[in-house]
């Protein structure tokens, strides 16, 4: 049935209006100061003190600037802090842009790969304009930096150095998607012209080596070979000369990517607990690790989380930092802002119903670096190592409360030799075979 808007019924909304406590106070107040200052509470503030049962020595915390680096630099922080411990160098930082441009470079050949697999379907398929609507962006997956580790590895910061389109990706963004559009129109041509594998292969080199040149301009060339020199913190010299990336990584790093493994928690009907996922189309290194999911229970998620840390194990993490969150504070709970009240309304939903619904999905990865415990051993708050330079929070560290855990915390990696048994066994039971999720998916989600 169709109803439009009647005089009648904007007469019944200013008179139930004017029956609200308080409704002319609350109308200059959110016009005034707008509707999270109005609604903000006082008793996260005093709750998410910054002090923990648990707490990793970090240092201080990267700026990932005007771009969507989060998961690049959360996962470099997570490399960073064992090695900055075993070799004595404070605020050691590895190069984000060294990773940004071989991602963005496997991401445009991923982007190519999947147009020629979509090629047969016509314009406004799905999955096409799933395709078309964002060629490559700056987010990522675990799954992903770890394959950008395993086939490229590291560099120090000072050997590849940030760059302007680093720091400020958008103009790099939309050219190289303008590019790849453009690029996808001909490839879709060829094959519409029932072109040679040879011929299409030939067209994709040239594209991907023009993309190669645009990355060069805007983020710099990647080294093969690299001399390094440092001091650690007692003042000792150190001296590389002529190291690969991929050697730095197996002689500074040297973590064993395989045994680390993503764990959700998406407590929807269409993905039930204890068993693996992957999302059709997600990725950026072409014949590289595939994005898998193991999604658990709250409870076995949570408990897994503790015991990393009690093993003074930093976590990659995934969440949706934009619901609930006071950026400059560097809080996060789910009392911070009281709509339900400055509003009269309810509204509250469940976990599953904001990822079904559209409300919610992980935006942004950060690393876990403490947890406070209880006298029960129950987790109260956590101690988030955030890459928003040092301005937000606590000198760039945000506190968390587990109430907002519990509801907006998707992902976390965790060492596989802390998943019980009979997880581990599932994991490598479905590691081949892992149930595929539609590109849209909300645990497709980039951070």
């Amino acid at each position: 049935m169709v109803k439009p808007i009647s005089s009648t019924d904007l007469q019944t909304f200013q008179a139930g209006l004017a029956e609200v406590p308080a409704a002319d106070i609350l109308r200059k107040s959110v016009a005034n100061n707008g509707i999270y200052a109005s609604s903000k509470t006082l008793a996260s503030q005093v709750a998410l003190d910054p002090t923990f049962s648990i707490e990793l020595e970090t240092g201080k915390v990267t700026d990932q600037k005007r771009s969507g680096l989060c998961w690049v630099f959360a996962a470099l922080n997570t490399l960073r802090h064992p090695m900055q411990a075993q070799f004595k160098v404070k605020d050691f930082e590895l190069s984000q842009g060294y990773i940004c441009f071989w991602d963005k470079l496997e991401k445009s050949n991923y982007f190519y790969e999947n147009v020629l697999q979509t090629a047969q379907l016509p314009l406004g398929d799905r999955k096409v304009d799933f395709l078309m609507a964002t060629p490559q962006q700056d987010g990522g997956q675990w799954d992903m930096v770890c394959g950008l580790f395993e086939k490229y590895g590291v560099v120090p910061k000072s050997v590849m150095p940030d760059t302007f389109s680093r720091t400020n990706t958008s103009e790099l963004n939309q050219v190289l998607n303008l590019k790849l559009r453009k690029d996808a129109i001909k490839l879709r041509d060829l094959v519409a012209q029932q072109a040679t594998a040879d011929e299409i292969a030939q067209t994709k080199e040239q594209m991907l080596a023009e993309v190669y040149r645009i990355l060069v301009y805007t983020i710099g060339e990647p080294p093969t070979k690299f001399d390094w020199s440092y001091r650690d913190d007692e003042h000792n010299f150190h001296s590389e000369k002529g190291i690969t990336p991929q050697e730095f990584y197996q002689k500074y790093i040297g973590l064993d990517l395989p045994n680390y493994l993503s764990t959700i928690n998406a407590p929807t009907t269409d993905k039930p607990y204890n068993h693996l996922y992957t999302v059709e189309m997600l990725g950026n290194v072409v014949g590289g690790r595939q994005v898998c999911h193991l999604n658990l229970d709250l409870e076995t998620f949570k408990a897994m989380a503790i015991k990393q840390l009690q093993n003074n194990e930093a976590i990659w993490f995934g969440s949706d930092v934009s619901t609930m969150s006071d950026r400059k504070a560097g809080l996060l709970d789910t009392k911070l802002y009281d709509l339900d009240h400055l509003f009269n309304l309810d509204f509250q939903m469940t976990k599953a119903q904001r990822l079904d619904f559209g409300e919610s999905m992980m935006n942004h990865a950060m690393v876990i670096t403490g947890v406070n415990l209880d006298a029960d051993g129950q987790p109260t708050k956590w101690k988030i190592e955030n890459s928003w330079g040092e301005q937000p929070g606590t000198k760039g560290y945000f506190v968390m409360s587990d109430a907002w855990f519990d509801q907006f915390v998707y992902q976390l990696v965790i060492n596989k030799k802390y998943l019980p048994e009979d997880l581990q066994k599932v994991y490598d039971q479905e590691v081949d075979q892992p149930k595929v999720l539609a590109p849209w998916d909300p645990m497709g989600a980039l951070a």
